[in-house]
Parts: C-alpha cells; structure tokens; sequence
C-alpha cells in the first residue's frame, strides 16, 4: 500500500477506518479542524458505523492507496465529547461561499486539498474548479472527456490557503479565523464588488465585522439598490457607525432609493443638522446639480492669514476629495475667491487670503443641471465646482470624481446591459 502525504478530502471521505489491530471502526464522515495558527489542522474525527454517528481522536493517523482504494489506518482510536471541536471540513467548507483574497472574488469550495505537514494533517488550498466536483461525483473521466472534445484540458483550480477567507459561521461566531481579517486589507472598491456577490446572511455578518471607516468607504461604492438592502439589515449601532463616517450627500443618495419607512427611521437617529441637511439634499430634482453636491466643503474667512488657515486645517483634517482647493467667503457666506492647497502652502504666513486668492472663479447655481457642472469641470478641468444657491452663497460643491462615479459610469453601465 502507498501512503498518501497529500490528497483531496473527496478522496477520503466515506471511506473505511480500521485501528492498529485492524477491526473495522467505520467510515469516515467529516474531518474536525482547529486554526489556532492559522492553517486548519485535523484534530478530530467523525465516524459513522452503521447507522450510528461517534466523534474520535486518533494518536496516529494515516491515509493508505490500494489499487485504487484508499484506506485510513488509525492507532489509539478513542471517542470524545463534543466540545471544542466545532468546525467540520465537508459540513461548514465544502460546497460554501470562500472569498479569493488575491482574485478579489467569491467563489465556491468544491473540494479540500489535504496535505501532512510535520506529522500532522493540514489544509493547504481549496479547489473551486470544475475538475473538483467531477472528482466528488465520481465522472472526473467524463469530465476530461468533455473538455478534450473541445481541444482543451481541465485543471485543477487551487487557491492557497492563505488567500482564502472563509464566510461560513458557526452559532453567529467564525470559528476559522479572526472575523474576515483577510477581507479588511482589501481596497473598499473590491471589497464593494465581492459583497454584492454575496447573499444577504453572508453580507450581513460581514459588514458587521468591519471597522466602521471600511465599512462606510466601501458602502460608497456598492451599487445603490444593494446598499438600502445592507442599512435594512444592519443592528441600529452598526448602521450608526456606519452613517456617522459617511458625508450626507452620500447617504443622501442612498436614501433615495429606500422606503419611507427606513428612510424616516435613518433621519430620526441621525444629529439634527446632518438630518436637516439630509432632507435638504434630497429635496433636489435628480438631474440638478443640489442633488449631487457636496456640503463638506472648506471654506474659510477672507480676513484671515495664511498661518491661521493651515492651523484650521491641521485641526479639521478634511478629506483628500475636498481639500484641493479653499474657498473664501465673506461675512455674508458670499463667495469671494478660491486658492488652491498647494498655493497656500507655499505663501508667506502672514499673507491673508484676499491677498493671495484667485478671484476669477467659475460657479453653477445649485438648480443647474447636472450636464452644465460636467461641461464646466471638463472646459476648465476642475477637480470640484462651488455651488451656489439663489441668494449667490456658498452652499456646495460638485466634485469631478463624484460626477464620474453617480453619474458617467451608471450610463456607461446601461448602455453595455443594452448592448448585451
């Protein structure tokens, strides 16, 4: 007999188990785990003699091949308790939902890789390929057949353990690992594209596990019907966290698309101000460019000196989108100029900002239509745009990148499910 030092869990489940005496114990039935140091390691047994149902732990393991057969040989055999040993390889992996953290993608588990690793049995990788499951099923010769007809050649599909997150959840809590750390290094827009793969328990239990910064920068980037979808299931503080950390033209958007019923529950436990400035936001006709502004502007005294602003701004730390260029207004909030960020910084201290400000600006009234704010982002290649309101202040601004993201891409997006 050879013995195996790395197989398939296909391979082995179902399969006969006989001690070091060689009196028949049963069939394997499922495989226990532990990922104490990250990479599951067997550490119990499921056995099934007959129509009774027993876990063990064996001493001593191994997995034999015999023309073809494989046969399990296990030494100091003894039943156990159930207690920790809660995680089952074939009951909570197999056939689930597993995030490929290099591809950025779910996919589905169709087979284990199996391999011994300093005398202990290990899972290296799992196979989310076609070959898997004819593998599983017992048609892996029909299935190459298939794929020789048409002049190709199937392969088995393994992803690393290490680029694996698993998504399935034991009594609410993840027993394979820390709360999907894997997923928490990814960049919002990917993570953003594997929730919307995902169904809605899934989603649900990730989105309560990420800091409330992720969670919030990547709701920003879900498509807009299954970002109402995660707000209507998330607990109340989650969803909190979550629209604290988000600008309110954001989450204006998204209410958009949300029920009266959510809507109204949303703005209730919101601040008062943000709430007020919510409603406002949403207020605004689709196509008019109040509907896509940004009240997070900077803004700041056209008295003050250059040393004051950068102190202010040290201060506030606003976003990377908004602080490209600083408006100056009046006392009566009217805009009088704007200076670009590298500009300050590079004038002297003392200067005050109407000194130093460019008062050649371009503006949209905030009942605009949207097409006007993208004509005059692209004449004079703004990055943003002031909005201002009919008694001419400052109320806003359209940021380019936002234009692209609302509105260019949706089109786009359209157009191709057309053309499709």
């Amino acid at each position: 007999m050879k013995k195996l030092s790395s197989f398939f869990l296909s391979k082995i489940l179902y399969r006969k188990i006989y001690d070091e005496f060689n009196e028949y114990v049963g069939r394997l039935y499922d495989i226990y785990v532990s990922v104490d140091d990250g990479i599951p390691r067997a550490i119990g047994y499921k056995v099934k003699k007959k129509s009774e149902i027993y876990n063990c732990e064996c001493k001593n393991i191994n997995f034999y091949e015999d023309n073809d057969k494989v046969v399990i040989k296990g030494e100091g055999i003894r039943e156990i308790i159930l207690q920790k040993y809660s995680y089952l390889l074939s009951k909570h992996l197999l056939d689930k939902q597993i995030v490929d953290i290099n591809g950025k993608k779910l996919v589905k588990v169709n087979d284990i890789r199996i391999t011994e690793i300093a005398g202990e049995y290990r899972v290296v990788a799992v196979d989310t390929g076609i070959l898997a499951l004819g593998r599983r099923f017992g048609i892996e010769k029909f299935v190459r057949k298939c794929y020789g007809f048409f002049g190709k050649k199937p392969e088995d599909s393994l992803i690393i353990w290490n680029n694996v997150e698993s998504l399935e959840v034991i009594d609410n809590n993840l027993k394979l690992c820390i709360p999907y750390k894997k997923l928490s290094k990814l960049h919002p827009a990917d993570l953003a594209d594997i929730l919307e793969d995902m169904d809605i328990n899934y989603r649900k239990r990730v989105f309560e596990s990420l800091d409330e910064n992720l969670a919030a920068d990547t709701l920003e980037e879900i498509d807009p019907e299954i970002q109402v979808d995660i707000l209507e299931n998330l607990s109340q503080s989650k969803r909190d966290e979550v629209l604290y950390n988000m600008p309110n033209d954001e989450i204006a958007d998204i209410l958009e698309e949300a029920d009266e019923e959510t809507v109204e529950e949303i703005l209730i436990n919101m601040k008062k101000e943000d709430s007020e400035e919510v409603k406002e936001l949403m207020g605004y006709g689709k196509e008019t460019v109040g509907s896509i502004m940004n009240k997070d502007f900077i803004s700041f005294n056209i008295n003050i000196t250059v040393k004051e602003t950068i102190e202010l701004l040290k201060e506030i730390k606003p976003e990377d989108e908004v602080s490209y260029y600083i408006y100056i207004i009046n006392d009566k909030q009217k805009l009088q100029g704007v200076i670009s960020l590298k500009d300050l910084i590079l004038s002297n201290f003392e200067d005050r900002l109407k000194d130093i400000m460019e008062c050649s600006i371009s503006t949209i009234n905030h009942n605009e239509n949207i097409d006007k704010a993208i004509e005059i982002c692209s004449k004079y290649n703004l990055f943003s745009l002031p909005v201002l309101d009919d008694e001419e202040k400052l109320c806003g601004i359209v940021i380019m990148n936002d234009i692209v993201e609302d509105i260019l891409i949706p089109n786009w997006k359209k157009r191709l499910r057309k053309v499709g």
